[in-house]
């Protein structure tokens, strides 16, 4: 990637010692002590298969199904709506769906929740470190100081940004990538750190046909319009990494309100804007 397009490698280090290594070891840290929640896995083989086959939808709504979206539905809000209940079916309600009728899961145990003192401990100790992230290294925080937008529209902005995020990023991908994939990789390899890094690895993979198709998305260090070498090394190098610390989360809590939340949190400052943006919600600010 340095080669070919004068890609930072400075980036990639940083997220891999910061986000890989360093908020792994934070999540570890605060876990010490929590009981993770009970997540059964029934069949794991006919479950893993399962989910592997569904991949292939899953793939094709990533690589073709949200740019017919924006081919007919290309105004906003509308289309960020639609975007939202697309992925909500794809990546939650369908394959849940398989789980409970086919494999005879309960919601509770598909998807634990609980609002133990320890787990929202670590739900405050990971969001702390991840807004400071976000804050200090990210561009988030700059672009909204930037746009100047009123604090009166920042307060409730930022709230409904969040609210967003933990269906739009937090829902969609750790109920599917983390709950289903990782649990079911970990059940049929009988490691936690086996399906974690392979589960980071498919987590990464499936953000690059969005880098590479829609060209308009943009990344910090990304270029406008990545070669698809550049999309899915920026995928596995970057988003892999943040996807390993996600699966240490999942693997340490089997909460998946846990997961949700702090997805969200680290998602916060960069998606902002564009998040009221696609609402349609800043009106004349810019």
């Amino acid at each position: 990637m340095r080669r070919t397009a004068a890609f930072d490698i400075a980036e990639p280090l940083m997220v891999l010692a910061i986000v890989g290594l360093g908020f792994s070891l934070a999540v570890w840290l605060l876990s010490i002590g929590v009981q993770p929640l009970h997540s059964p896995v029934i069949k794991p083989n006919q479950e893993l298969a399962a989910v592997a086959i569904y991949l292939l939808p899953v793939i094709a709504f990533a690589t073709w199904g949200l740019d017919l979206l924006h081919r007919y539905v290309p105004d906003d809000p509308e289309n960020a709506f639609a975007i939202l209940a697309a992925k909500l079916l794809v990546f939650v309600v369908v394959p849940a769906a398989i789980m409970l009728t086919h494999f005879g899961y309960g919601v509770r145990q598909l998807a634990p929740i609980s609002t133990r003192t320890r787990h929202l401990l670590v739900i405050v100790g990971m969001s702390i470190l991840l807004l400071a992230f976000q804050a200090l290294l990210g561009r988030g925080l700059r672009d909204i100081v930037s746009a100047h937008i009123p604090p009166s529209v920042l307060l409730y902005g930022a709230p409904l940004a969040f609210i967003w995020l933990v269906l739009e990023a937090g829902v969609v991908e750790e109920f599917f990538f983390r709950v289903l994939l990782q649990t079911r990789l970990s059940a049929v390899l009988r490691s936690e750190l086996g399906a974690i890094v392979l589960m980071s690895v498919i987590f990464g993979l499936a953000h690059a046909p969005g880098l590479y198709l829609r060209t308009g998305l943009t990344q910090e260090g990304l270029p406008p319009h990545p070669s698809l070498l550049m999309a899915v090394g920026y995928s596995i190098v970057i988003t892999s990494v943040a996807g390993f610390f996600l699966g240490v989360l999942w693997a340490r809590t089997r909460n998946f309100a846990v997961v949700v939340v702090v997805h969200a949190m680290g998602d916060l400052l960069p998606n902002v804007l564009p998040t009221l943006r696609s609402l349609r919600l800043l009106g004349a600010v810019r």
